[in-house]
């Protein structure tokens, strides 16, 4: 049996290359900085800005300075435009507020800055002069503003997630960013390593090495060598990935959301299900572009619009996550080529019953292996065949034969 030996050297010729120890160790660091990226903007953006203010009213600034927000501001009265002009040519104030004396009336004011794009700044002077405004008007009505907002005030509503007649201690939060790891995982490794395989059977085809490989072994030992070779790659690289994010996890836990580690391993083992039976669905689509394509360039141009069929059904997953027992998102569960990230995301933020899961991993397991019969077919002959590109219906006759 040649299949293990091929397998071996596939998988030698993917963890020997440089780019499998970087990407292995750059992914993670990659990954959590754009998961940090926003807080570090966050940060930057809570600057205490210095605001300059005219208040022709003479009314206004006393409750300006009393409003609290995320925006952290210093106020610096001022007696004219003109003071406050010199202060922001010379940099020292960050905007300058003129308030008119018909302000109370008109409720119209006006804004000079240096930075007009500071969207966060002009979103909280708007929103605070409104609700000054607001309050004066009460006043004048005979309503206490404090106990209008006290009636007012926004309801707290604790989320928890309901499975299986328990209650789970797991936030939207937490099964969103636990959903939101897996997918990401299973896109990298089903797009990424299927594209590896394109590359390999394309250097090979050109090179000529499989009209040698084929004088000692099958084309249907070859084709799944390079399958299993890869995959095991992959897994291989998900496994150590699975190991740093263990170790982040109870290293930064208190960092992170309420996440059980008991429901991370299970739906890790769901997920190590999905990529392995799915990783041989998507994989047969490159390889068999792989072998009908004598040049990369050839192979893009095919691989476009697949691209995006096999691109939809992760972006689809985060948008029909609101009704996960819709009927849309219950076809999307069986079917084949969608149903690895929509019932990793069924399973992880909702109530899915075993049943229901064990019939999508057969009904994905059943089509990988009809896959794999029919690319494994059309690989005997594509690999040989060079020149002009084989129309579908030759195609179907290689599958026939």
């Amino acid at each position: 049996m040649k299949i293990p030996i091929i397998t071996e050297f596939e998988l030698k010729r993917v963890v020997k290359k440089k780019w499998f120890l970087i990407s292995t160790i750059l992914t993670p660091f990659l990954i959590i900085f754009y998961a940090a990226f926003p807080v570090m903007l966050g940060k930057a953006a809570q600057k205490k800005r210095v605001i300059g203010f005219v208040d022709r009213t003479g009314r206004v600034i006393a409750h300006f300075s009393s409003k609290k927000n995320a925006v952290k501001i210093s106020l610096r009265t001022l007696k004219s435009l003109k003071g406050g002009e010199a202060l922001l040519d010379a940099k020292k104030i960050d905007c300058v507020i003129v308030i008119d004396k018909n302000f109370l009336k008109n409720k119209k004011a006006t804004l000079y800055m240096r930075n007009v794009a500071d969207i966060a700044l002009i979103t909280f002077i708007r929103s605070t002069l409104t609700q000054i405004t607001e309050r004066f008007e009460l006043e004048n009505m005979g309503i206490d503003p404090n106990k209008l907002k006290e009636i007012l005030r926004e309801v707290k509503l604790k989320t928890l997630k309901f499975e299986k007649g328990k209650i789970s201690k797991e936030t939207m939060q937490s099964v969103f960013v636990l959903y939101m790891i897996f997918s990401m995982l299973l896109f990298m490794g089903l797009i990424g390593y299927g594209q590896i395989l394109l590359r390999r059977v394309i250097e090979d085809k050109r090179s000529r090495i499989v009209e040698v490989l084929y004088s000692s072994a099958t084309p249907y030992q070859l084709f799944m060598g390079k399958l299993l070779g890869v995959g095991i790659a992959g897994i291989i690289q998900i496994a150590i990935w699975l190991f740093l994010a263990v170790i982040g996890y109870f290293y930064g836990s208190s960092l992170l959301p309420n996440i059980a580690i008991n429901s991370f391993f299970s739906k890790f083992v769901l997920f190590l299900i999905f990529f392995f039976s799915g990783f041989f669905l998507y994989s047969t689509i490159f390889l068999t572009v792989g072998s009908l394509v004598d040049t990369e360039e050839d192979a893009q141009h095919l691989m476009g619009p697949i691209m995006m069929v096999i691109t939809l059904p992760f972006a689809l997953s985060f948008i029909l996550m609101q009704v996960p027992e819709s009927w849309v998102t219950i076809f999307f569960s069986y079917f084949p080529y969608s149903a690895p990230y929509f019932m990793m995301m069924r399973a992880t933020i909702s109530s899915v019953s075993i049943v229901e899961i064990i019939l999508s991993v057969i009904v994905v397991i059943l089509t990988s292996m009809g896959s794999v019969w029919a690319s494994s077919r059309i690989f005997r002959v594509g690999m040989l065949h060079t020149g002009k590109r084989p129309t579908i219906s030759e195609v179907i006759r290689w599958i026939s034969k």
